[in-house]
């Protein structure tokens, strides 16, 4: 692992690959900030957002989407945001992990308010928004919507509520976006966000533990961990032209500085392998 950038995340999330840019983004969402890299000299540009955002996607006419506290938005570069849906026929609320899908659509996992700390109810859920505004509650009863990704022949999905620690596969229905569950899953401790590779191979981000389990699709099994120099791995995801490289973007939420040195940093490795450009919404 090479240290990418030395910003100190609170929580590093969602790293995506911007191919109008060819720049990575990642998002430092409880200081309202999404981080732009240059990978080839390491410079990076923070854009301070006047709200929070867990995770962006990106539209085929390059407009920025955002997973937030109050639902989906598209995201102007002068910080102004509108919603991608009717808010008055819709409520979609602690928007967490997200992503553009196969099917053009905008995933979007949510917190119950359990996790959210404001009420007793298992709520989560993860939904889909199409291009027309039109919302789709793909599951329900989640404590934490976490961390998904399509198979290389788009026919399988795969998604963790991060508090049972499992990763569960689903049948994908690309016409319809409909998703049913296959009846296997995996335990992965400390799971959080999640990338696919060309081989079917999954890179999780184990929080807590410090490294990514790579989980063989196949046969539901983990086949090795890659050790991150921090102990809170919180996502990673594929990047550079030739979609190339794991970056692993860490926490410094509840850690000790002194003994986790490394902390909040964003990180990078070449592993040989490849993994997809991300899909654009519309």
């Amino acid at each position: 692992m090479e240290i990418l950038s030395k910003k100190r995340c609170i929580i590093g999330e969602g790293p995506i690959w911007n191919e109008f840019e060819h720049k990575l983004y990642h998002v430092n969402g409880y200081e309202k900030e999404i981080c732009i890299i240059d990978m080839e000299n390491k410079e990076m540009y923070v854009h301070k957002l006047p709200f929070s955002v867990a995770a962006i996607g990106f539209s085929k006419d390059g407009r920025m989407l955002g997973s937030c506290q109050d639902g989906a938005y598209y995201i102007n570069e002068d910080g102004t945001r509108e919603s991608m849906y009717n808010c008055l026929q819709y409520e979609i609320s602690y928007g967490n992990d997200a992503k553009v899908g196969p099917d053009g659509r905008f995933y979007i996992g949510t917190l119950s308010k359990k996790r959210a700390g404001v009420g007793t109810e298992v709520d989560g859920k993860l939904y889909s928004i199409d291009k027309n505004g039109n919302v789709k509650i793909l599951l329900d009863r989640l404590i934490l919507s976490n961390g998904f990704d399509w198979s290389m022949d788009e026919k399988r999905f795969y998604h963790t509520d991060s508090d049972t620690e499992i990763i569960k596969e689903y049948q994908f229905d690309k016409q319809s976006g409909e998703i049913s569950f296959t009846g296997r899953s995996i335990e992965v401790p400390g799971v959080d966000g999640f990338t696919i590779d060309q081989n079917d191979m999954l890179y999780v981000a184990c929080w807590e533990q410090g490294h990514i389990a790579v989980v063989d699709t196949w046969n539901m099994e983990i086949n090795k961990y890659i050790p991150v120099p921090a102990k809170i791995p919180a996502s990673c995801g594929f990047a550079g032209n030739d979609m190339g490289q794991l970056v692993v973007v860490t926490a410094t939420f509840g850690t000790d500085l002194e003994t986790d040195v490394n902390a909040g940093f964003t990180y990078c490795c070449e592993l040989g392998v490849k993994g997809r450009k991300p899909y654009l919404f519309g």
